[in-house]
């Protein structure tokens, strides 16, 4: 049975090198969860890197993972006999696919991305070093413009009430009914199809999309939203109301393009 695995594991990298070596151009490829826990669970000539800040990957990491922050991968030199897998929890996984152009500039030609990255390592239960990553992760504005202008789909809900909002907008944002913050979790779910099923969204899509939230700037709001969604699974994103305020009022930066969601019918997010 040992011997098996090994053939199977070593099939596997073979196609995963081939991969790499027959694309037209030097470019990355996306690589499952579960096959790169295949891959190391077999010992294969494999380096998971985790391009997050050091304070995240102390906190919770895939278990076999080096850290190597992004911003960091100018100054590395990695071993060019290795797949490198770049694992990332970033809106759209910016962080990994700016560090898999750089290592590519470098000359390196087996890269490959984490799909879903460790939001989707986490949610099919694979091993993790340390406690589990929140659920409920920041995003700044800057990081939903990269998003929408990379066709990142996603989907972005208002959480905040409507003398907030309307104080400053936030572009292509779903706006929930509700006199309360309360009642607009609530819609939210309903929304989402999360509220008395895990089917929903959730079954309908091969992979969950990433879901933005527009909080209000109010006492205690993030504390109400996170105890909301504690029970929900899902990709869920957070920006403070008070950050698109001042986006609005100051920068003028509104959000490029629609709604967009390849996989939903006529390439937009349908409300």
């Amino acid at each position: 049975m040992r011997v098996v695995n090994m053939i199977g594991t070593l099939l596997t990298v073979f196609v995963l090198l081939l991969a790499a070596a027959t694309s037209q151009a030097a470019s990355w490829q996306w690589i499952s969860p579960q096959r790169v826990h295949g891959l190391v669970k077999e010992g294969s000539s494999l380096w998971v890197v985790d391009v997050r800040s050091s304070a995240a990957f102390e906190r919770s990491h895939i278990e076999g993972a080096v850290n190597i922050p992004a911003e960091l991968l100018t100054v590395k030199n990695l071993p060019k006999n290795k797949i490198i897998v770049l694992a990332d929890d970033s809106l759209g996984l910016k962080n990994a696919r700016v560090g898999a152009e750089t290592l590519l500039k470098k000359g390196s030609e087996k890269i490959f991305i984490l799909e879903g990255g460790i939001p989707v390592w986490q949610a099919e239960a694979l091993p993790l070093a340390g406690t589990r990553s929140d659920s409920l992760r920041q995003v700044m504005w800057d990081d939903l413009v990269w998003a929408r202008s990379h066709r990142v789909a996603l989907r972005l809900f208002d959480l905040r009430d409507v003398q907030e909002r309307s104080e400053g907008p936030v572009e292509g944002a779903r706006e929930l009914a509700g006199a309360t913050l309360t009642e607009r979790l609530k819609n939210l779910t309903t929304a989402l199809g999360t509220a008395s099923s895990p089917k929903g969204l959730a079954g309908k899509l091969e992979k969950p999309l990433p879901v933005v939230l527009v909080v209000p700037v109010a006492p205690h709001a993030l504390e109400t939203v996170r105890k909301a969604l504690q029970n929900l699974s899902g990709d869920f994103r957070y920006l403070e109301g008070a950050y698109p305020l001042w986006v609005a009022r100051e920068k003028k930066k509104p959000l490029p393009g629609p709604e967009v969601c390849p996989t939903c019918p006529g390439g937009k997010v349908t409300r």
